[in-house]
C-alpha cells in the first residue's frame, strides 16, 4: 500500500484552469471540478470546455469567471443582446429556450427534495412561453452622468455602467419612454437619480416614475413636455431620495396625468396604482391565475383566505368562486387598489384586512375562524413556520403556493408536510425567461 501520496494541490485565486461544465446549480451558475473543488462559472452552459480564472476560494467550492469558450456545449447559443454577457438582468440568454425551461424544473425539483426533504415529488414540465422576449411590464433605471449628460441604465456585474438603448426583455413601450425621459432631463437638467417605469401591454399605456435627489421647480414643465412628445404615457410621477441612496424614497406623487394603469389578465382587469406590486409577465401571471382556480376545485360553499392578495390578482377570480372570502395585504395603496378592483366586480361577500399575514391569520384563529382554501404568494423570503401554522390551525383543506424561490418554496412546503399537507401539483412557470429566476405554484392538500 502506497502511503506517501499526496493530496492535490488547493486552486488558488487568479489561477486559470480548463474545466467542463457538468450541470447548472440553482440560481444559474454551471458546475464544474477542477482539482477536488466544485467551481461555480457563470454564464455557462452544461457540456462547455471552458478556459477559466478562478476568482474565489472558499473552503468547499470556488468561482470562477470565463476566459475563452475552448468548446461549446450542445445548448449554448448566441447572444441577442450586445449587453447579455455583463448585464445583470440576463443570466440565462446563451441557453436554448429549451434548455431553460429544462433548468428550472430542475431548480424547483431540487428545491423541494434538498431543502424541503421531500422526496418523490412530481414537479411538472416547466411552462414556457411562445415569444420569451419584450415581457417585462416593470423596468428600473440608475440614472448617472457620462461625458457630462444624464444616462440612464444598469449596473454591471463588475459594477460598471452599461447605458440601455434597447433591451429584447422590456415590452417596447418602457424603452421609448426612458429615450424620452434621457432627452428631456439633460434638457430640463433635472436631478434624476432613477426612472421607475410601469407599462399595461393591453392599453399600450406607461407611467413615468422620476426619483430625484431633490426638488426641481421645472418638474411640472418636464411632466408635460415628456407626455407630449410620448403620448402613449399616461402619467408622470415624483418620489425624493431620502438620503445617499434609491432604496430608500417618498411615495411617488402624480405631477402630469394619471397615476395608475389598468392591467388585463385574461378576462380579469385590475386598476394599479405606480407604488403598487404587480406581476412583471401577464402572459404568464394569466397562466398563474387559471392554474390557481383549477386547483382551488369547486369553492361554492368554501370560505377562501388570500395571504397577500396585493391589488386582488388571485383574491378576484377566486373569491367570484367562493361563499366568503378574506384578503391581508400590509401595503395600503395596493389594498385601495384591491378595495376599488372587488368594487368593479360587484364583489361583496370579501373582508380586507390591512396588515401582516403573521398577525392577521393567528387572530382569525383565536376568533375560531375556519377557512377551506388559502392561497399564499408571499415575497421571496416566503411564508414562513408560523404563517403556515396559523393556516393548518385555521382547518384549510387546500393550501395554494405560489413562490418565486426554489429554496423558500421547498422549505415552505418542507414544513407544511410536517404540518400533514401533501404536495398534488407542482407546476414551474417561466415568468422570467432569459434569467435563472422560475416561478412555481403548488398545491398541498391535508393528509
Amino acid at each position: 500500500m502506497n502511503t506517501d501520496q499526496t493530496p492535490p494541490e488547493v486552486p488558488q485565486t487568479g489561477e486559470r484552469a480548463r474545466v467542463t461544465i457538468e450541470t447548472l446549480a440553482t440560481g444559474g451558475d454551471g458546475i464544474a471540478r477542477h482539482q477536488g473543488l466544485t467551481l461555480f462559472v457563470p454564464r455557462s452552459a452544461p457540456g462547455d470546455v471552458l478556459d477559466v480564472e478562478i476568482t474565489e476560494v472558499a473552503r468547499n467550492f470556488g468561482r470562477a469567471r470565463i476566459v475563452d469558450i475552448v468548446t461549446a456545449g450542445p445548448d449554448r447559443v448566441p447572444t441577442t443582446c450586445p449587453l447579455a454577457e455583463g448585464c445583470p438582468g440576463c443570466e440565462f440568454q446563451h441557453l436554448h429556450y429549451d434548455a431553460q425551461l429544462v433548468a428550472k424544473q430542475t431548480f424547483v425539483r431540487d428545491g423541494l427534495e434538498r431543502i424541503g426533504r421531500l422526496k418523490g415529488v412530481v414537479v411538472q414540465p416547466t411552462l414556457g412561453m411562445a415569444h420569451p422576449w419584450e415581457y417585462r411590464n416593470k423596468g428600473e433605471f440608475t440614472a448617472t452622468i457620462v461625458d457630462d449628460r444624464l444616462r440612464l441604465g444598469y449596473h454591471g456585474e463588475k459594477g460598471e455602467f452599461l447605458r440601455i438603448t434597447a433591451c429584447p426583455l422590456h415590452h417596447p413601450l418602457t424603452l421609448r419612454i426612458l429615450h424620452e425621459v434621457e432627452i428631456v432631463a439633460n434638457a430640463m437638467h433635472l436631478p434624476l437619480a432613477q426612472l421607475i417605469t410601469r407599462v399595461s401591454p393591453s392599453e399600450n399605456a406607461g407611467l413615468a416614475i422620476l426619483v430625484c435627489w431633490e426638488d426641481s421647480d421645472r418638474l411640472e414643465e418636464a411632466a408635460k413636455l415628456l407626455r407630449e412628445r410620448l403620448p402613449e404615457l399616461a402619467g408622470v410621477l415624483f418620489s425624493r431620495v431620502r438620503g445617499r441612496s434609491v432604496v430608500r424614497r417618498s411615495l411617488a406623487e402624480v405631477v402630469a396625468g394619471q397615476g395608475k394603469l389598468t392591467q388585463r389578465l385574461g378576462e380579469w382587469e385590475y386598476t394599479v396604482s405606480a407604488e403598487s406590486f404587480f406581476q412583471i409577465n401577464n402572459e404568464q401571471a394569466t397562466r398563474l391565475v387559471n392554474l390557481a382556480l383549477d386547483m382551488a376545485g369547486d369553492m361554492g360553499s368554501a370560505n377562501f383566505a388570500d395571504g397577500y392578495c396585493g391589488v386582488g390578482t388571485f383574491l378576484i377570480p377566486l373569491a367570484k368562486r367562493a361563499l366568503r372570502s378574506i384578503g391581508v395585504e400590509e401595503h395600503p395603496i395596493a389594498l385601495r387598489d384591491a378595495q376599488d378592483n372587488l368594487t368593479s366586480y360587484a364583489i361583496h361577500d370579501v373582508h380586507l384586512f390591512e396588515g401582516r399575514v403573521e398577525s392577521i391569520f393567528p387572530r382569525l384563529q383565536r376568533k375560531g375562524r375556519s377557512l377551506n382554501v388559502v392561497l399564499l404568494d408571499p415575497p421571496r423570503k416566503g411564508a414562513g413556520r408560523s404563517v403556515l401554522e396559523s393556516v393548518a390551525g385555521l382547518g384549510a383543506k387546500r393550501i395554494i403556493l405560489v413562490s418565486c424561490d426554489p429554496a423558500t418554496l421547498g422549505r415552505d412546503a418542507g414544513d407544511l408536510a410536517i404540518l400533514g399537507y401533501q404536495p398534488e401539483i407542482v407546476q414551474p412557470v417561466d415568468m422570467f425567461p432569459q434569467t435563472a429566476h422560475v416561478e412555481t405554484i403548488a398545491l398541498l392538500t391535508k393528509r
